[in-house]
């Protein structure tokens, strides 16, 4: 047997198989060699587009990462991110120069705050990598289907595919955790309203997807996109989702109309189908974005507009329209019906990719529309664009007014939806009270502990309960549910929509010495009335159409009291969303509270001491404070996290720094990125930032 073996072995020819095996061995070694230079190449590719939006060093490493994309929520601290009462131990100061004089000193933890210094909670020595920042509902599950009618469809973006949630190009990212001994915030709170408070993102992660870089040619760009064509694509995508009202097409014209309607338009309501009366159609809103004619374009402004559509429409379906309602000052730029010629006008000032979604609007289109009101300016009539607005995009249930110089340091998205699910939340018993105060938790403690002090302190003392106005008023709001708020336990109003949101608190200003306090139009000064200084906000449909009919009708008030006095006269709930808010300074809760909040109970600086008082006594807090209608403190934490250094030569500049009461407005913040790295900051509205490009302009944070 053995010999057989070894005889029919030895009769085989072996050597073609051996070939084939060779060659086959080197054909798959030289396509593993491919494979791997084509994966190589990828790495390579997939690495250059994480640089364009981090600087080096700091680039996400996704395979170290617990997860590519957190949402809200996702992160807890055993801390909390806002003082409390028995964290103020401090006595008042002696202060023979007057009151909030001792701490008026510049907090340069500020300017520590870079990623180098984020504490995430972990043992891992290395510093957190930013991830995806995903604040939207999950569209599309079985939860959300069981409220809103359709179906979500992803949009398409600026680089010609769809948008991805999950996608670095596409998406805000954050870092998880705060940088060490980052300030508190001492006005508003991140609890109270429900917005993330243990995130952070710098210039890099913010702004990457909108097309910041510090390469001098980043890899694309984005000033092609046309804005409008995706917005208006987006919402035809996801038309299921919306009433047939909310999705008419309409075609944006060049301007607002220059004439009125014959007769007068009202507002029109969806009747509510019976076969799907458990389900609703989502909402819509518009986004107002408030510009001028020859305002500069900063690469900066271009890209906060680009996150606005990019987070608030596309990311949404829809559910958010953008637009910028921009003034024709200059009266020599010939103005007309002409849509042709007018898309020529805007040509000239307006980027080309924002072009379809800029509305022109001058003086005299305002005196056309509201003839009977003797005041037309821009100053004391801010709204009078968005009522006209409003009776031409008449799809809409709410209006947001923005400013072009605020800025959103977080999520945008995740800022104005918290902001609406806190009002809704809030019960109409004592609201006009709560609503005067800033709300400082070092002071008053939860927001449960809040509403409880407002309520004891103006138990029997009168409130507003249902619509305060005039005679000649019919109002449109429900009425109370109860004879008094004594009678209510806190239930009527929770639930309820906003008819207006202010992000600074409302006070009567009947008897202050605010200096807008009696710019009234056809008005008795008898009139009861509110005010919230800054005139940004949301409006809803129901209260700008009250707006519109009062200015027809002849009469009219200053922009910050038009919204909250049409709505205190016609019952409509106003809410004050008490969000966090800086303050550039060494003051102490119980210091600013007994400054910020004088008054009566039921009328909290509604009186002489009122801080609105227009005597300038307070400005050196005011002023120091992020959000406000003038502040140093926003544009110095705004160039200083976008990486611009103090000028050196601001103080020998000639420019004059000092105002008429004798303090100096200068920049401040002293910025060691080599130290602590880029300044990476938490969630908060930013309001005024008037210089975004490197080389400062004439304009000044705080006008002297």
């Amino acid at each position: 047997m053995a010999s057989l073996l070894k005889m029919r072995r030895s009769n085989i020819n072996l050597s073609p198989l051996l070939n084939i095996f060779r060659y086959s061995r080197g054909l798959y070694l030289a396509l593993l060699a491919i494979l791997l230079l084509f994966i190589f190449g990828s790495v390579l590719n997939r690495r250059q587009e994480y640089l364009q939006y981090f600087p080096s060093g700091s680039w996400p490493d996704l395979g170290q990462s617990r997860s590519t994309v957190i949402r809200p929520g996702d992160l807890v601290s055993s801390g909390s991110r806002e003082v409390r009462p028995q964290d103020d131990q401090t006595p008042f100061a002696h202060e023979p120069i007057g009151l909030g004089t001792l701490r008026d000193v510049r907090e340069g933890n500020f300017y520590r705050g870079g990623t180098l210094t984020i504490g995430h909670g972990s043992d891992d020595p290395e510093p957190p990598r930013p991830v995806v920042y995903d604040p939207y509902p999950d569209y599309n599950s079985d939860q959300w289907r069981k409220e809103f009618l359709g179906s979500f469809f992803a949009c398409d973006g600026p680089r010609g595919r769809p948008l991805s949630r999950s996608n670095i190009q596409d998406m805000v990212s954050v870092y998880p955790g705060i940088p060490r001994d980052f300030p508190l915030p001492l006005l508003g709170s991140y609890a109270a309203i429900g917005i993330d408070a243990y995130t952070c993102a710098n210039r890099f992660s913010r702004l990457g997807a909108y097309g910041y870089s510090d390469d001098p040619q980043p890899h694309i760009n984005l000033s092609e996109a046309n804005w409008g064509a995706l917005q208006l694509q987006c919402v035809e995508r996801n038309a299921a989702r919306y009433s047939t009202r909310q999705t008419d097409s309409h075609s944006i014209k060049s301007i607002l109309p220059l004439h009125p309607p014959l007769s007068s338009r009202k507002f029109l309501r969806d009747r509510p189908s019976s076969a799907t009366r458990d389900l609703k159609h989502k909402s819509r809103s518009a986004v107002i974005l408030r510009a001028w004619h020859d305002i500069d374009w900063t690469e900066n402004l271009k890209q906060c507009v680009r996150s606005l559509i990019m987070e608030l429409s596309l990311h949404s379906g829809g559910e958010y329209e953008v637009f910028i309602l921009c003034h024709v000052k200059d009266k020599d730029i010939p103005y007309t019906d002409d849509d042709e010629a007018m898309q020529s006008v805007k040509s000239r000032f307006v980027p080309r990719e924002f072009l379809d979604v800029t509305i022109l609007f001058n003086d005299e289109t305002l005196k056309t529309w509201y003839p009977k009101v003797d005041e037309h300016s821009t100053n004391y009539q801010y709204w009078q664009p968005v009522q006209i607005f409003s009776q031409s995009f008449q799809e809409f249930e709410y209006y947001w007014q923005l400013e072009m110089d605020a800025r959103f340091m977080g999520h945008s998205y995740h800022f104005l939806e918290k902001s609406v699910e806190f009002a809704k939340r809030q019960p109409r018993k004592y609201l006009w009270e709560r609503n005067a105060y800033f709300y400082l938790p070092g002071i008053h403690g939860s927001w449960q502990d809040f509403v409880r002090m407002v309520g004891s302190s103006v138990n029997g003392r009168g409130s507003v309960w249902g619509p305060q106005g005039t005679s000649d008023t019919t109002p449109v709001g429900p009425k109370p549910t109860t004879p008094s708020p004594e009678d209510d336990k806190y239930e009527w109003g929770v639930g309820e929509e906003a008819d207006f949101i202010s992000f600074l608190p409302i006070f009567d200003p009947v008897d202050t010495k605010w200096t807008f306090s009696n710019r009234l139009w056809g008005v008795s000064e008898n009139t009861p009335r509110r005010a919230s200084p800054v005139a940004m906000g949301r409006i809803s449909k129901i209260l700008v159409q009250q707006m519109h009919d009062l200015q027809i009708q002849g009469m009219g008030l200053v922009s910050e009291m038009t919204a909250p006095s049409l709505a205190l006269w016609h019952g409509l709930k106003a809410v004050h969303v008490p969000h966090p808010v800086y303050i550039d300074g060494k003051w102490t809760a119980k210091e600013l509270g007994r400054i910020l909040n004088p008054g009566e109970p039921q009328k909290i600086n509604g009186g002489s001491d009122s801080i609105w008082n227009w005597d300038h006594r307070w400005d050196h807090i005011l002023y120091r404070l992020s959000y406000m209608f003038s502040t140093q403190t926003s544009e110095d934490l705004y160039r200083r996290w976008l990486g611009y250094p103090i000028d050196p030569n601001q103080f020998t500049d000639g420019s004059y720094h000092q105002d008429p009461q004798g303090r100096n407005w200068f920049d401040g913040g002293d910025l060691r990125e080599d130290l602590y790295g880029p300044l990476c900051f938490p969630s908060m509205l930013l309001h005024p930032v008037k210089n975004t490009a490197e080389k400062k302009g004439p304009g000044m944070a705080v006008p002297v």
